[in-house]
């Protein structure tokens, strides 16, 4: 492709999105007053000052820094392409990209009426951005190229998409879920998916051009020390911006590497459970469980891999339940206080329920925690001629095993949930029992820094395996703490349904209790009842 039909491509490109932004929410961005006056902004502060008359509907609840924010950031690296010379124009555009970003967020912070409902959802989409806008960063430092133009524009149009379908999802009065919890969403994946192809892509532009660049400086230094013009200033910027390339390349390669092993070893997401979970979960659900002396002292423990199993009967909640625990190790995570890896067994998934999935879930979870435990990754899959041949399941235990000695100065937490959800065949070796086995061999392993939580129903096979090896062991059967989640679940949901509006209050407080009493710990038949009930005349009940 030429510099004239890429460059031509990419124009059409965008305005396409333009048009998309259109449908989608009913407004002409082009037209819109605020476009007008974010065209004529010229500094971050400028621009943060109209995204700052937007947020008003803030002002009240719970503070507008973290909205603004990254907003401010995001503003920062964008103007940064406005002051290039000829950036958008140089491939024909006349509204530019970088304003089009900034209109949309203002735009999207000027359609929120219910705070409530968008907040936590908007700071999530919002550092989205950034985090995408920050890889661009490094192009601001060095002359624009048609080829770096170019994937800049690919990547602010694909971001215009998502301010597009979070504006829409807002006008139509829907409550925005957080931006990483969208997966699920058809429109809100094809952009990531999307996004995603485009790194590497930049990857590949950046390792072509990292060197041309390089060079390019170095020639200028030459000139300027041959001139007598040659300051300290000057060589340490020069020497910033290669080290900085250099850093970026490095990044790129070793991202590119990572998805690589990712492609290989095609683990099962357990994310898509882990957020039905969560989503399922009544507010302040399992609370009492993550303040309890249990959890804390298997989370504290210094005890070698350490156990904690939880078990009830069926219907009792416990992937919900275990959705509360993997949340409260992943804040230990990001404050880099702790590495996590955690697997859904699902029986309705075939990948879902043997130890293969489960080991290669695990092996690149952590991959992205540590570059030393991705470095154990990578030396095991050039041993592999570079993914042409599949590893056994040996191998795989054998590589997590070698990245679990590196567990030296954060503990790693591994948390297994519906073990009983792995088929228990007649065979010698059924896939329930290649997971218990590997369990058992982690236990007795004894890694200093390892931390085991596996929820199951109470089963025998599991039971004969699991005891002998506990640190600690919960049974969610008969708690009161557990009763108290399931009334206050009921009482939200019979209190809040719309279809139960004209019931009396002590029609209500009947079906509470009645459903409260009968439930005997059991979450799932207390929805379906509740599900069954609402809508009912209370005299029919």
């Amino acid at each position: 492709m030429t510099d004239r039909s890429g460059s031509f491509h990419v124009k059409m490109l965008f305005e396409a999105a333009l048009q998309n932004y259109e449908k989608q929410t009913g407004i002409a961005l082009v037209k819109h007053p605020l476009a007008n006056r974010l065209q004529s902004c010229d500094t971050v502060e400028s621009v943060t000052a109209v995204l700052h008359e937007q947020s008003q509907v803030f002002h009240e609840f719970r503070g507008r820094d973290k909205v603004l924010k990254p907003l401010k950031r995001a503003a920062t690296i964008l103007c940064k392409f406005s002051a290039t010379a000829n950036f958008g124009q140089a491939i024909g555009l006349h509204f530019p990209p970088v304003a089009a970003i900034h209109t949309g967020l203002a735009v999207l912070l000027s359609v929120v009426k219910d705070t409530t409902d968008s907040y936590d959802a908007l700071v999530d989409l919002f550092e989205s951005i950034e985090h995408f806008l920050k890889r661009l960063d490094i192009y601001t430092k060095i002359p624009p190229t048609v080829a770096i133009t170019e994937m800049v524009v690919k990547i602010l149009v694909e971001l215009l998409s998502a301010l597009a379908l979070a504006t829409k999802q807002i006008k139509q009065g829907k409550p925005m879920k957080l931006f990483k919890k969208l997966l699920g969403e058809k429109d809100v994946e094809e952009v990531l998916q999307r996004l995603d192809r485009l790194t590497l892509d930049e990857a590949r532009i950046t390792a072509a051009q990292t060197l041309e660049v390089v060079h390019g400086l170095i020639q200028n230094m030459r000139v300027v020390m041959y001139d007598g013009k040659a300051s300290v200033d000057h060589f340490r910027d020069a020497f910033e911006i290669m080290q900085q390339l250099a850093g970026d390349h490095n990044k790129l390669k070793h991202d590119s590497l990572q998805k690589d092993i990712s492609s290989w070893l095609s683990p099962p997401d357990p994310w898509k459970n882990h957020h039905i979970a969560c989503e399922s979960r009544h507010p302040g659900s399992g609370s009492w469980f993550i303040r309890g002396n249990t959890f804390s002292e298997w989370k504290a423990s210094e005890a070698p891999s350490s156990l904690l199993w939880v078990h009830g009967k069926p219907g009792a909640g416990k992937s919900v339940f275990c959705s509360t625990i993997i949340e409260d190790i992943d804040a230990m995570r990001k404050d880099g206080l702790a590495s996590l890896a955690f697997f859904y067994c699902d029986f309705r998934e075939d990948e879902m329920t043997g130890l293969r999935g489960l080991l290669s879930s695990l092996l690149v979870q952590l991959c992205h925690q540590s570059d030393s435990y991705s470095d154990v990754l990578f030396e095991f899959y050039s041993k592999y001629v570079k993914g042409f041949r599949p590893p056994s399941n040996h191998a795989l235990v054998r590589c997590l095993k070698d990245i679990l000695k590196l567990t030296k100065q954060v503990p790693v937490y591994i948390i297994v949930d519906a073990l009983d959800e792995c088929p228990n065949t007649p065979a010698v070796r059924s896939p329930r029992a290649k997971v218990l086995s590997f369990v058992e061999e982690l236990i007795e392993s004894q890694f200093p820094n390892l931390r085991i939580c596996v929820t199951s129903r109470l089963e025998a096979d599991i039971k004969d395996i699991l005891d002998p090896l506990i640190f600690r062991s919960f049974s969610l059967h008969d708690q009161n703490e557990q009763k108290k989640d399931i009334e206050d679940y009921i009482t939200s949901f019979i209190n809040t349904h719309p279809k139960n509006k004209g019931w009396h209050v002590e029609h209500k407080q009947q079906v509470i209790n009645a459903l409260t009493e009968k439930a005997d710990g059991m979450f799932k038949w207390v929805e379906c009842q509740a599900d069954h009930i609402c809508g009912c005349i209370p005299t029919n009940i």
